[in-house]
């Protein structure tokens, strides 16, 4: 998708975002509690957490270049998880174009394709994701109580599949360069230098688990802030399936589909719709809109400094 594209999909995005939330807080807005100064520091606290998370995922990028036999700065390696996690969930489908992203943006620094560390990353993350979401529906059981239309009981009888979903993606992930050999023969000759074998091992997971449980903790302090005590494994396994949802239907990010899934499953979990819709919005600026706009920051320094810029700015 072009540049100019992406900026009409994000534009669009934003206009919806912002028109759902005045017709909340229209409609909600006497319902909606006042934070304290406390509270606001604590939603800081979570938008620092997600960047934090955004540089671990950059570190997993650095350490499947490193072992394809390249090499790459970590600020590099930040500014590609800023552009695949920001610019590349602005486009629908966007999870299949963060790996060409994150390659994308450092081109111009590492030698031979970094496609296959792109993809071995975001698989492992995908794989995490998936073991997260599954451990934690496992242990935190839905309320009785909060049964709506059979999720709760849908909810445990897919949390096995999901874990072993996670550990075939987790572990599979790091057989790339088998893979890559039952490609056909003119992509195997683009990518197969990158595509390695490699299974995920200590520091890998120490990246893996890194990103997540940051990403989960940001969604626990946002609840926090607004007096919703949430256990532990219940954000897990609601920040987990609700990331998963949203990346299913295909929209911008999950725009719309991730807020409605992370408040249903809090609602297994015994929590009121009323009480953690607008908590959710909050969580997703911090989540989406920040990294998103970061990664525009960091995606256009990388074109303006790159080949193309100074081509384009020659002809003119």
């Amino acid at each position: 998708m072009r540049p100019r594209r992406v900026l009409w999909v994000a534009a669009f995005s934003v206009v919806i975002y912002i028109g759902f939330g005045y017709w909340v807080w229209t409609n909600f807005g006497d319902d909606i509690p006042s934070l304290s100064g406390a509270a606001w520091a604590l939603v800081f606290l979570a938008a620092v957490a997600q960047i934090s998370a955004k540089w671990f995922f950059g570190l997993l990028f650095r350490e499947s270049v490193q072992e394809a036999g390249g090499d790459l700065r970590r600020w590099s390696a930040f500014k590609a998880a800023l552009v695949g996690a920001g610019i590349a969930r602005m486009i629908p489908a966007g999870g299949a174009v963060t790996p060409v992203g994150m390659s994308w943006t450092v081109r111009d620094e590492t030698r031979g394709s970094t496609a296959g560390p792109a993809l071995r990353t975001v698989f492992l993350n995908y794989g995490g994701l998936l073991i997260l979401t599954g451990v934690g529906l496992l242990l935190a059981r839905p309320t009785e109580n909060a049964l709506i239309g059979g999720l709760s009981v849908s909810l445990m009888i897919l949390a096995p599949f999901v874990l072993v979903a996670g550990l075939a993606v987790m572990f599979g992930s790091g057989r790339l360069g088998t893979i890559s050999k039952r490609l056909p023969k003119a992509i195997r000759r683009k990518v197969e230098d990158s595509m390695v074998n490699h299974l995920p091992g200590w520091e890998s997971q120490i990246y893996i688990w890194a990103r997540l449980l940051a990403e989960a903790a940001a969604l626990w302090v946002v609840l926090y802030a607004f007096g919703i005590e949430v256990g532990a494994l219940q954000v897990l396994a609601a920040f987990g399936l609700s990331q998963l949802v949203g990346g299913l239907p295909g929209t911008p990010g999950g725009l719309g589909v991730t807020e409605a899934g992370l408040v249903a499953v809090l609602a297994a979990y015994g929590f009121p719709a009323a009480t953690t819709f607008v908590p959710t919005l909050v969580f997703r600026l911090v989540s989406y809109w920040l990294p998103a706009a970061l990664g525009f920051l960091a995606g256009g320094s990388t074109f303006l400094h790159s080949d193309e810029a100074r081509e384009a700015e020659a002809a003119a």
